[in-house]
């Protein structure tokens, strides 16, 4: 199902020219608008040859008799060759003028530019204060000396989701979406994650400078990088947990945010945990349930070893006391309650047998990055959702995107993210002002929904978001006379 469907042009790389000729006879010089490129000539010239030269020729010489005129007098048809040849001549110098031009123009652009593919990606550290470290790469189209690339091409801010992933276990999957000689590329690994330090992959024991993490200290820890980049805004791509940031981070820092591309919305509520941490959810699908009841079962465990046999019976519908009976085990290290809260999200997610974990056996190269999503998820959710609630359906915040081109794609067939946040966002979005693309209203929201599942690899959702990155291109592309 989809909501609008912008008619605009086919995409045009940034900077590439086009050359195109009309088979009308005579000289046309053409210039498509708003597009630097050379101007680009045919010329089709046929000459008459009708049989009647001679008699032309006796008329002329005839009249020149009769009129006793001196010298030649030109005939028509002479009058129109010439005519045609100083043509010609003015067209050849406006030819070699705008291809001087233009190729100066293309060598003083080019010389200020460098691609870097992903695989050669520049990485970056900045210092956030209290002893911590923000790490990311650039990738793309970019100025040699890196500073303000988005004059040039637009620049893309990627949020990685989990929370807790980090840019490395995408393992260069974005260059699938993101084109190097079209788009200057951020990927981010927010505080805590990955090679941001100190990280909670490394030591379990860094979980401890994370207790007062927010998806609004991320979006600062954003601004950082952007100034400290020199670009004046950026896109903003998210999925997943990536959304929630992505969104929360759009409506703080509005102006910094050329258009924002989503996929699998979720928006911090408690509809949204009970709908994945509570047993009643999975009443009717007897897979889904094995894998809750497994999960369930080592909280009810826990419970009893810290409360005693006595404990009340852990609530399967508790998801709020589920969480924090997680997040007690994860902190302290037990490598059992990480694995098994991995798995059960990630068996949630895949179909797949052969791409499933078991919740009973660790797989040891697995586990730096179940340690670090196992964490974040817990700790983030909980204050998102009940400490300082992130109120992203707020009117008063969606209001705060109003001029800022959205795109989403959702699968309906999202376990982690169901389709029914999805619709509150556009339902949200639209009474905030967002219009149809085909409306006159400043506002553009683009929304997809798909019988997809969650992930980015499934091949409906591949093309959709490979669909709506294009789709940005080309508006960019027109609104900035590319």
């Amino acid at each position: 199902m989809t909501i609008g469907t912008p008619t605009t042009p086919p995409r045009r790389k940034i900077g590439q020219k086009h050359l195109q000729q009309d088979d009308v006879a005579g000289a046309a010089v053409m210039a498509e608008e708003g597009e630097r490129s050379p101007l680009m000539l045919h010329i089709s010239m046929t000459a008459r040859d009708d049989g009647d030269d001679d008699e032309e020729d006796g008329v002329e010489k005839k009249v020149n008799e009769e009129t006793g005129i001196g010298g030649t007098r030109l005939s028509s048809r002479w009058k129109k060759i010439s005519y045609i040849i100083l043509l010609m001549v003015v067209l050849k110098i406006l030819l070699v003028l705008s291809s001087y031009y233009a190729f100066k123009d293309r060598r003083s652009f080019h010389s200020r530019l460098v691609v870097t593919p992903i695989e050669e990606a520049v990485e970056h550290t900045i210092d956030v204060g209290n002893n911590m470290t923000i790490w990311f790469r650039t990738w793309g189209t970019h100025p040699k000396n890196y500073l303000a690339p988005d004059e040039y091409v637009p620049a893309l801010l990627f949020v990685h989701g989990g929370p807790g992933q980090a840019v490395a276990d995408y393992k260069n999957g974005n260059k699938r979406f993101f084109d190097k000689e079209a788009l200057f590329v951020v990927e981010v690994d927010q505080r805590g994650t990955g090679n941001s330090q100190p990280s909670v992959r490394d030591n379990y024991r860094n979980m401890e400078h994370y207790q007062d993490i927010s998806i609004s200290l991320i979006a600062k820890d954003f601004e950082l990088v952007r100034k400290y980049l020199g670009i004046e805004s950026w896109v903003v791509w998210g999925g997943s947990y990536g959304s929630t940031i992505a969104l929360n981070y759009c409506m703080l820092f509005p102006e910094s945010c050329t258009a924002l591309l989503l996929r699998g919305i979720y928006l911090d509520t408690k509809k949204e945990l009970s709908e994945v941490y509570s047993r009643r959810a999975f009443e009717d699908d007897e897979r889904k349930l094995n894998l809750f009841n497994n999960l369930y079962d080592l909280a009810q465990r826990e419970v009893k070893r810290v409360e005693g046999d006595d404990a009340r019976e852990l609530d399967p519908n508790d998801y709020k006391r589920l969480l924090q009976v997680y997040e007690s085990m994860i902190t302290r290290g037990d490598r059992t309650a990480i694995w098994r809260w991995t798995s059960f999200e990630n068996n949630l997610m895949e179909d797949r047998p052969e791409m499933q974990l078991d919740p009973n056996h660790i797989i040891e190269e697995k586990f730096a990055e179940a340690q670090n999503v196992a964490f974040f998820e817990t700790r983030l959710w909980l204050h998102g959702t009940f400490e300082e609630p992130s109120n992203l359906l707020a009117p008063e915040r969606l209001v705060r995107l109003g001029n800022i081109p959205i795109f989403i794609c959702q699968g309906i067939y999202d376990n982690v993210c169901p389709v029914q946040n999805a619709w509150s966002l556009v339902n949200g979005l639209k009474k905030a002002h967002h219009r149809h693309p085909r409306s006159d209203d400043p506002g553009f929201l683009q929304a997809y929904f798909l019988d997809a599942n969650h992930e980015d690899t499934d091949p409906v959702m591949e093309r959709c978001l490979k669909k709506i990155m294009n789709e940005f291109l080309e508006m960019y592309s027109s609104s900035q006379g590319f």
